[in-house]
């Protein structure tokens, strides 16, 4: 598809590994509109980073923010 430049794929996703594709152009869909937006500023990319360097303090946090 890259090489023909003759095909387009528009793609919803929270996955991170399909965000990072090598030419993907981004889009966050906010209220005025399509913003772009690199992967590595989406939530689904800090979140799946912050899981990974660190996954038993990010499920601490997520199950139990709400306790005192």
């Amino acid at each position: 598809m890259e090489q023909s430049g003759t095909a387009q794929v528009i793609m919803a996703t929270h996955s991170p590994l399909q965000m990072a594709c090598p030419n993907a152009r981004l889009f966050r869909i906010s209220r005025f509109g399509l913003d772009p937006i690199d992967f590595q500023d989406t939530d689904h990319f800090r979140m799946m980073r912050d899981f990974c360097s660190d996954p038993a303090a990010f499920l601490a946090e997520a199950l139990y923010e709400d306790e005192p």
